[in-house]
C-alpha cells in the first residue's frame, strides 16, 4: 500500500471539502468541536510530524489559531507530505511506536488521521483497503498500546471483526464476540464514530 500517495490525496479531498463547510459548525462525532477546531487539530498535528520527522525527540505542539484556517491546513498538510515524500520509508524518526522509529510510521499514521477526520466533517465509506489497513493498526498497535500504557482493560476471550474482504481477531484465542460490517463501519467503529456491536470489547476506549 502506498501510504503517502494515499495520504495526499485524503489531504487535497479533505481541503476540497473544507472550503465548502461552515467552519463554526459544530462537528457531530466529536462533540465540542466546531469545524474550524477540527481543522486547528489537524494543522498542529501535521505541524507537530513535521517536527517529529527531524528525528530530535517529541516536538512541541500547539493549535494555534490561524487567519485562514483552510489555507494554513493546506499549507501545512503540503509540507509534510513533501517532508514524508523527501525521506525514505526507514528513514529515523520519532514516533510514538517505540517498536517502528521511523517515516514510515507517520506516512500510515497520518493517512488514517485524516480519513477518520475527513469522515467526520463530511462522512463517506471508506475506501476498503484504507479502512482495512486502519483495522490492523488498531489491533496491532493502538490496542496493545492502550492495554500496555493502563489506558483500557480488555475481557478475556477474542473479538472478531468480519467484512466482506477479510476478517481479524484479537485476544486469547477463546471466543467471545464477533461482529460483521464493512471494512469502513468497522474502522469507524472502533474509533467510536458509528455505532458498533463489540459486546463486552465495546469499554475498550482508543486514543491516540
Amino acid at each position: 500500500m502506498d501510504h503517502l500517495a494515499l495520504l495526499e490525496d485524503e489531504t487535497t479531498a479533505l481541503v476540497g471539502v473544507l472550503r465548502d463547510l461552515d467552519l463554526a459548525a459544530p462537528v457531530r462525532s466529536c462533540p465540542g468541536w466546531t469545524v474550524a477546531d477540527l481543522v486547528a487539530h489537524l494543522t498542529g498535528i501535521h505541524r507537530w510530524v513535521v517536527g517529529a520527522l527531524d528525528n530530535a525527540g517529541p516536538p512541541p505542539y500547539d493549535e494555534e489559531p490561524q487567519p485562514d484556517p483552510v489555507g494554513a491546513y493546506e499549507r501545512h498538510a503540503t509540507a509534510m507530505v513533501e517532508k514524508l515524500r523527501a525521506l525514505a520509508p526507514g528513514a529515523p524518526a520519532w514516533t510514538f511506536d517505540r517498536h517502528n522509529q521511523t517515516a514510515g510510521f507517520w506516512r500510515r499514521r497520518q493517512l488514517h488521521e485524516v480519513a477518520v477526520h475527513r469522515w467526520d466533517v463530511q462522512p463517506y465509506p471508506l475506501d476498503p483497503a484504507i479502512a482495512s489497513d486502519g483495522i490492523d493498526e488498531v489491533l496491532d498497535f493502538f490496542l496493545p498500546r492502550q492495554i500496555g500504557m493502563g489506558r483500557t482493560e480488555v475481557p478475556e476471550g477474542t473479538l472478531r471483526l468480519i467484512s466482506p474482504e477479510r476478517a481479524w481477531a484479537f485476544g486469547d484465542g477463546r471466543p467471545l464476540h464477533t461482529t460483521q460490517g464493512t471494512a469502513s463501519d468497522l474502522i469507524l467503529g472502533l474509533w467510536g464514530r458509528v455505532d458498533l456491536d463489540l459486546g463486552a470489547w465495546g469499554q475498550a476506549k482508543l486514543t491516540p
